[in-house]
């Protein structure tokens, strides 16, 4: 699988619409909160390269590792959109060239962990629009209000995320057969690559556990499901559908609970003033 100069500026372009601070589709829903994530980013660099099921295959697996990431007030321990474009693509084409998925999964842990360099230096740059935005207002020039608010961070930002992502994925894309070459998958820097990848989503999904649990006990909850999952051999899906079962039914026990214990409040208070 070969990587077209028109191919990469698309996925610079896609990298650049889901963004943290892009606007066009419809904020952060449509793009940080969307096309962002690795899953649904996956799917459409698989679209841009013609292989659909390698690119879900290895946006699934690189989901799960940043399933529990929150970017409160826009800080980022490991920059996602790097790691859903450039980390996935080029996991992509390790998979296709040989590699496994667990060591595309390390691959693109590594360039999110790298693009925080230049989140931060782009969250920097915008400090001069900022600054230069509030002068505007000071002296009632909206214009320059609106240029510098909303025109020239967004060229920044987009300069920012497309030319990195092309220079990477056109012009590195032949390092990533040499190192499937250099490091064929039976030899030990892929087998670590290989174990760590398979480690980072338990990671990912340790975490997602640790914030969504009150107690401890809670986690019985979720090792239901694992065990299912190994010991019935059902499938994502079957998995879904049991758990919707028993939250509906939850959802109408607690509804019909509510108004019965209401009304023998109500009760008990008339009972007491009279």
């Amino acid at each position: 699988m070969e990587i077209g100069v028109f191919q990469a500026i698309l996925i610079g372009v896609l990298s650049y619409l889901g963004s943290l601070s892009c606007p066009w589709l419809l904020g952060l829903t449509g793009g940080w909160y969307t096309i962002s994530r690795p899953l649904i980013s996956g799917f459409l660099i698989g679209l841009v390269l013609g292989d659909v099921t390698t690119g879900i295959i290895v946006g699934v697996a690189v989901q799960v590792v940043f399933i529990a990431l929150v970017t409160p007030g826009g800080q980022m321990p490991q920059d996602l959109n790097s790691a859903a474009y450039i980390g996935v693509t080029l996991g992509i084409l390790m998979v296709k060239r040989g590699g496994t998925v667990e060591s595309a999964v390390s691959v693109a842990t590594a360039v999110g962990a790298i693009g925080t360099i230049f989140h931060n230096f782009m969250m920097f740059t915008n400090t001069f629009w900022n600054a230069a935005a509030t002068q505007a207002i000071k002296k009632g020039n909206y214009k320059g209000l609106f240029l510098n608010h909303w025109v020239l961070p967004q060229i920044v930002q987009a300069c920012y995320r497309i030319i990195p992502t092309f220079v990477v994925l056109y012009l590195g894309q032949s390092y990533a057969g040499d190192i499937i070459a250099m490091f064929p998958v039976d030899s030990f820097i892929m087998r670590a690559l290989t174990a760590l990848g398979g480690m980072l989503p338990a990671v990912g999904v340790a975490i997602l556990l640790k914030q969504v649990t009150k107690k401890d006990i809670d986690i019985i909850r979720f090792l239901l499901g694992f065990a299912l999952v190994a010991a019935l051999g059902m499938n994502m899906i079957t998995l879904a559908i049991i758990g919707a079962y028993f939250a509906y039914n939850h959802f109408v026990y607690t509804a019909q609970s509510i108004p019965a214990v209401a009304a023998g409040g109500m009760g008990d208070d008339l009972e007491e003033e009279l």
